[in-house]
């Protein structure tokens, strides 16, 4: 009979077990303890939280059991030493106490710290280096690393170790069978599954622990790549149509470009354009810094398939950052877009806009001009997926900001195309360190913007904590009726449209944080601004609201336009020099880099300021002072790895949910290398992995089905 968790939790204990994400033997064999104390290494009983529940190591000076005066039972009272400070412990009723817990003895003992009588305590204490069963410890026992696990609510230390501990003993040979090769192990000195787990559940040395440490991080890197790898094979077996002529259309647009590509953009064309010349499908990532000419290259590309007689779909994540795509590349194109009296069909461009707020008889028209090769490109939102938009002969799919799309909106867009596979180049706004995308891009080849075109952005950044310096806000108001003064635009931005009360969770303070339709009024009655006009832009306006509002504000009919996220990327107005971002500390790097990035795009002075109620002491505001410091998006793609968690950027923001615990994509560059080698060796002899199922249920493990849907249309 196959061991169970239900043999040894009641229904209770295995509802908590879930939220920890544990619903299986296997599972619960790998949550594993979050730290080990080591013997000999005794915890300072002075640090410990009061109020706080605290497992710590200390030695056994003396054991004292009496009877309780006032009711019946005993009191045993354990006095135990750090080395520096001792504590008093007391056990009810526990009279057997005195035989076990010796003088000299090393003890860990489990309880919520309290304070009795002006001395530390544990409130209802817990003896957990004993066995319930085994009660004489061997001297090899006492002399091992004790796991201390995450805590599981209603679960206590002891008995959820004894329920791993046993079932390690009882569990089915199946859940040992191990995802990595043999001749893996022996080649990197790994563990085999079985020892691995023992190592983490029954330590006998610190240095056993460690290799399985390692094995986990070899795990999850080969995992990930024997994934990337398959994924990247079976995608090369799609025929997609050549795309080879460069002809009318894309040689007048070289042409009539009024600036010099950079070295980068030259060198992700030459690699787009080879890509699109071959008979299996195109799947490439083009990223870059904000502003270093991603729309440019991509633009080149889609008329390289218009020439080829092909059609180009340009797929963004909301209306407005369509509408910012269509009127980017129709200043591009400038008199190229049809129908310019002024040059031949041949090297003119059809291009449209299609999105879901656009009139009932303007799409079914659009569809029909769509339907019958009529357009050759087309900029939209989801409405470009929807059962009704048909393509005469789509050869090229650009996907803005891929991770804002489900897998069945693309794969929706993808079957549009026919029998054959368009071409894919996914572009994202977010420099993506090399570490980053080893792992995370890892099957799709990748095209690296990294220059900035001549006449880049000067932008000077302050972070500004209104906590020390409340009376700043003021200057900064003066500045922006400065910068309307000279005809030029700013942005203000809030994370929120509504104004809400947040409470800190570490000082419990309340704190009341303006959105964004209360900071346009407030900003209105300011003195400093008197005389400006404002505007207001979020995602609960209607399209029609939304695009009066960017209409007006590119026109210069309003000086200030306040807005939330939704102006975050593509947004392009030249005329705009400075933003205010208030309560910045609610945005991360990348955000705040990608928000900064819609000013000075012109190539004049800009200025931003990244506002706090945070004071300069907080360590919030140290993200905002590496943002000031540097406009260098791959430095801050760096640092953003660097100081947040790996969770986050192996997320869900990024690739649709990970479940990767042990790896890190900064400090784990080479095991990851390494493990691409041997992914490929694998791949090339078994692609379906058949000889080593244990893989193939380990890469499910770490990637979830959605997840590896994702990354097959990403």
């Amino acid at each position: 009979m196959s061991a169970r968790l239900d043999d040894y939790f009641t229904a209770r204990d295995r509802g908590a077990l879930k939220k920890r994400g544990i619903t299986s033997v296997g599972d619960l064999f790998r949550f594993f303890p979050r730290r080990f104390l080591v013997p000999g290494e005794k915890t300072p009983l002075g640090g410990l939280p009061l109020g706080e529940t605290a497992i710590l190591q200390a030695e056994v000076i003396s054991v004292d059991t009496r009877r309780m005066q006032r009711r019946r039972g005993t009191i045993t009272d354990v006095i135990v030493h750090d080395g520096q400070q001792s504590m008093k412990i007391a056990f009810f009723n526990q009279k057997w106490l005195d035989s076990q817990l010796l003088p000299g003895l090393t003890v860990v003992f489990a309880g919520k710290v309290e304070e009795y009588r002006g001395q530390l305590t544990l409130n209802s204490p817990t003896w957990l280096n004993r066995d319930e069963h085994d009660v004489k410890w061997t001297p090899e026992d006492l002399n091992s690393p004790f796991p201390v696990y995450p805590r599981v609510k209603g679960i206590a230390q002891a008995r959820l170790w004894k329920a791993i501990k046993i079932l390690l003993d009882v569990a089915d040979p199946e859940e040992f069978e191990d995802p990595l090769p043999k001749v893996m192990r022996e080649n990197l000195d790994l563990p085999d599954l079985r020892t691995a787990f023992d190592d983490m559940h029954r330590p006998r040395t610190a240095a056993a622990t460690e290799k399985a440490k390692q094995r986990w991080k070899w795990e999850e890197a080969l995992a990930l790549q024997a994934e990337f790898v398959s994924r990247k094979a079976d995608y090369a077996k799609l025929e997609a149509t050549p795309l080879l002529n460069v002809g009318a259309k894309a040689l007048r647009f070289d042409e009539n470009l009024p600036f010099t590509l950079t070295s980068s953009q030259v060198t992700a064309g030459e690699e787009i354009s080879s890509d699109l010349g071959q008979k299996t499908a195109m799947h490439r990532l083009l990223h870059g810094d904000v502003g270093s000419g991603k729309t440019v290259v991509a633009l080149r590309a889609m008329l390289t398939a218009v020439d080829s007689k092909a059609q180009a779909a340009m797929l963004a994540p909301t209306e407005v950052l369509a509408s910012q795509h269509f009127a980017s590349i129709e200043r591009l194109l400038g008199e190229q877009m049809a129908l310019s009296p002024l040059l031949s069909d041949e090297s003119q461009v059809r291009v449209a806009l299609l999105t879901g707020s656009m009139p009932a008889r303007e799409r079914r028209q659009l569809a029909l001009d769509l339907a019958t090769g009529q357009i050759d490109i087309v900029v939209g939102t989801h409405a470009l997926m929807s059962d009704s938009t048909m393509f005469d002969n789509l050869g090229l799919i650009v996907v803005d900001e891929q991770h804002r799309f489900g897998v069945e909106q693309r794969e929706a867009l993808r079957a549009k195309a026919g029998t054959k596979v368009p071409h894919t180049l996914v572009m994202s706004a977010t420099p993506i360190p090399r570490t980053v995308a080893m792992t995370v891009f890892a099957d799709l080849d990748v095209s690296t913007l990294d220059d900035m075109p001549a006449g880049t952005k000067d932008i000077t950044t302050h972070a500004v904590s209104l906590a020390d310096h409340p009376q700043w806000l003021a200057r900064v108001h003066e500045l922006l009726a400065q910068t309307a003064g000279r005809g030029e635009g700013g942005f203000v931005v809030a994370p929120r449209i509504e104004s809400s009360d947040i409470e800190d969770a570490e000082t419990e303070k309340v704190e009341h944080h303006l959105g964004v339709i209360d900071l346009k009024e407030r900003m209105e009655n300011a003195s400093e601004l008197a005389g400006l006009t404002f505007g207001l832009l979020h995602g609960k306006l209607s399209t029609l609201e939304k695009d009066r509002a960017m209409r007006e504000f590119v026109s210069g009919d309003i000086d200030v336009l306040v807005a939330t996220t939704v102006i975050e990327v593509g947004v392009d107005v030249p005329r705009a020099t400075m933003m205010i971002i208030h309560d910045a500390d609610r945005f991360g790097v990348a955000q705040l880099h990608q928000l900064r990035g819609r000013i000075g795009r012109d190539g004049r002075q800009a200025i931003c300021f990244l506002l706090s109620g945070r004071p300069e002491v907080d360590e919030s505001f140290d993200r905002l002072r590496a943002v000031a410091e540097t406009l260098d998006g791959f430095v801050l793609a760096e640092y953003d790895l660097d100081n947040r968690g790996e969770g986050d950027v192996l997320g869900a923001s990024q690739w649709g949910g990970s479940s990767l615990r042990h790896l890190s994509v900064l400090r784990d560059a080479a095991i990851v290398e390494a493990a691409r080698a041997y992914a490929e060796k694998i791949v090339s002899v078994d692609p379906e992995l058949s000889s080593i199922p244990a893989l193939r249920a380990f890469i499910n493990r770490v990637l979830p089905a959605e997840s590896a849907h994702f990354i097959e249309a990403s």
